[in-house]
């Protein structure tokens, strides 16, 4: 063998290793990538049910607060406490700080048209409804990808928020 045909040989080899390190490192890649992905997804899940509970518990604590304001009024007017608490408001505007992602007031039926991650109230049920970002890790007996929760009286107490559904985020009751 000449050092012409030793030298091709050499090239020929040293190539084809190269290919089959690059298809490797490639195959590599793409796991580490869709690894990435589903732990991203993940976290983006864990985000959202976090803060659909926070939210949800920021309005609970508001008509508590509520309630007992109204209840000192009544206390010191010697009112009759029944007619004060005849309205059910918008629990969103008893909050200290409204959240970014509130659309404000809309029927059940426009919900169709409400952003992903946006919150609403609508007085006419009265309830508040939330649409998911990320709607694949709700379940619901209906199939619902918006969550509803209804404004209802509470046993001679603050109002309470109520789901519709036995609502599951990624395992998760939401309630």
């Amino acid at each position: 063998m000449n050092a012409r045909s030793l030298l091709a040989n050499a090239q020929f080899s040293l190539g084809r290793r190269l290919v089959m390190a690059c298809m490797v490192i490639g195959m590599v890649s793409v796991l580490v990538v869709q690894l990435g992905q589903r732990d991203l997804g993940d976290v983006q899940a864990q985000i959202e049910g976090a803060a659909i509970k926070t939210n949800l518990g920021g309005l609970r604590t508001a008509l508590i607060i509520d309630y007992v304001a109204q209840q000192a009024v009544v206390s010191q007017a010697g009112a009759d406490p029944s007619q004060s608490m005849a309205v059910h408001p918008n629990p969103f505007l008893l909050l200290h700080r409204m959240p970014s992602n509130y659309v404000g007031e809309m029927n059940v039926a426009e919900a169709t048209n409400l952003p992903p991650g946006s919150w609403l109230f609508d007085p006419a049920c009265p309830c508040i409804g939330y649409r998911p970002r990320y709607p694949k890790w709700l379940s619901s007996p209906s199939g619902t990808d918006i969550l509803w929760f209804d404004v209802v009286d509470g046993t001679s107490g603050p109002l309470q928020l109520i789901p519709r559904e036995a609502y599951i985020w990624k395992g998760d009751v939401l309630s």
